[in-house]
């Protein structure tokens, strides 16, 4: 992990230099005051912060389930600033800075930054992706759409905005979408630049520093790279015409602003992990550092690995590290069905099964009794049926973030599929074998029909989330579970 570590600080110093320069707005150290009234977040009055992460609610905008007052908050969208709060949507992600109290959950903005991660032209669509200029765009049961069709208001042909987070991959991990006019086969992504080249510019863009794929961008003729760009630089990368065989030919480089503040400034940022551990991870392209003060949610250490969705708050060092005080880990697994095997160290503390895996609830589970009824815990929970919401652990276990009572006793099992057998007509979830039959109903991520090779053929083992449905408590026997409802949720 020391490796992991250095290799982080290695290209954090580059950023930080990086960060100095660019187009967008730049932080003040301490930044954003708070009091002030309107916009509907409560007027914040907290620490000096900056919060990025996808915006949950507008009207009183709420990002990292903070309630930010921004009646005189600067606004910037894609670089255009002294825009409208209007412009902002559900799932863009953001960068907000001013000032927060976790206490009260509110906050008060002094700046909100929105800037798209890939603009272009849609050259291909699958149930749970589309190819934007031949760049991959992940979509997920929680990706925003303009349109109620959600994924099938896009059509091949379609120019789209995409606002998500990097993968390990150099995918983007979509949190909205939104269709724009015309179509133009111009294109623009964003990234960090390594093996510069000025002289003969050129050099290399990955959506993330750690990504496994890269552009090879060359200048096109009459363009140049501009002064300031160096190695760990996080820029935009305009060009006609979208990449080919990973080429791109740029007719314009604009320097961003990739810093979250200065030394010693609060940051919370919401992401996914493109590589490292539980002691230094990346994440959407910020490094993360943490240690025996740092407080977990909703999971343990063991559990952080690359491709897991986490919130990390903390502040930064001098070689621009967060310096994690927490990690949230967010969820992406549901399991529904009758309770068994309750072994408890305290009424809030221990495991329990629901369709045959080990849930692990703690101090960060949310217990909700639907009925309105006594308090749930391990010594009421009874043989339920109760809904269970949480992230894959350790062994096979589900560290729950919620545990709900409910009247449906159908099993139900979400999570990310390990297998697939298309011959058999198998899944594998969670080490739950999922099999269907010629009653199987198939949805796709839009809630749309599907053929059973249409869904077999959009699951990718190891990505994938499908969340599987019984008829009754019977369809659940030893560890298989008969489906009559297959839909696929997104990627893990």
């Amino acid at each position: 992990m020391a490796r992991e570590l250095t290799k982080i600080l290695a290209f954090t110093t580059a950023l930080a230099v990086a960060a100095c320069g660019g187009s967008s707005s730049k932080e003040a150290p301490g930044g954003g005051g708070g009091g002030g009234g309107g916009g509907g977040g409560g007027g914040g009055t907290g620490a000096a912060a900056t919060v990025k992460g996808p915006i949950t609610a507008t009207g009183s905008l709420t990002v990292n389930g903070i309630r930010f007052d921004t009646s005189t908050a600067q606004i910037r969208i894609d670089d255009n600033p002294g825009r409208p709060e209007s412009e902002l949507k559900v799932g863009m992600v953001v960068k907000v800075k001013g000032s927060k109290d976790d206490a009260t959950g509110t906050g008060k903005a002094t700046e909100v930054e929105f800037e798209h991660a890939v603009r272009g032209r849609v050259d291909g669509k699958t149930g749970t992706t589309l190819r934007v200029g031949g760049h991959e765009v992940e979509i997920e049961h929680g990706t925003e759409f303009e349109d109620v069709s959600r994924l099938d208001s896009i059509q091949v042909g379609d120019r789209v905005r995409v606002s998500g987070h990097s993968t390990s991959t150099g995918a983007t991990r979509a949190t909205r979408v939104d269709r724009e006019p015309g179509t133009s086969e111009d294109f623009e992504v964003k990234g960090f630049v390594s093996d510069l080249a000025r002289a003969a510019g050129t050099f290399v863009l990955k959506v993330t520093p750690d990504a496994a794929s890269s552009y090879a961008v060359a200048m096109a003729p009459g363009a140049a790279i501009p002064a300031g760009v160096a190695n760990g630089s996080y820029v935009e990368v305009r060009a006609s015409a979208k990449p080919l065989g990973g080429a791109l030919a740029a007719v314009e480089v604009q320097l961003e602003d990739s810093s979250l503040g200065a030394a010693d400034h609060e940051v919370e940022v919401e992401g996914l992990v493109s590589s490292g551990g539980s002691a230094a991870f990346v994440l959407d392209g910020q490094a993360v550092a943490t240690g025996a003060s740092t407080r977990w949610e909703n999971g343990v250490p063991g559990d952080l690995i690359p491709g897991v969705k986490v919130e990390a708050e903390g502040r930064l060092d001098a070689q621009n590290v967060l310096q994690a005080s927490k990690v949230s880990f967010r969820a992406n697994v549901r399991l529904q069905g009758a309770v068994s095997a309750v072994a408890a160290a305290g009424p809030g503390d221990g495991t329990f099964q629901v369709v045959g895996i080990t849930v692990r609830v703690d101090a960060w589970t949310e217990w909700k009794s639907s009925g309105g009824g006594s308090s749930l815990d391990l010594g009421t929970i009874g043989s339920g049926p109760v809904e269970v919401r949480g992230q894959p652990g350790r062994n096979g276990e589900v560290v729950a973030t919620r545990v709900e009572t409910t009247g449906d006793d159908r099993p139900v099992l979400q999570g990310p599929v390990s297998q697939k057998n298309a011959a058999a007509g198998t899944v594998a979830i969670l080490g739950v074998t999922v099999q269907t039959s010629g009653q199987t109903e198939y949805r796709d991520a839009g809630d749309a029909a599907m053929a059973a090779p249409a869904f077999f053929g959009a699951v990718a083992e190891g990505r994938t989330v499908v969340k599987a449905r019984g008829k009754d408590p019977a369809s659940f026997s030893g560890r298989t579970l008969t489906a009559d409802e297959m839909e696929i949720e997104g990627s893990r």
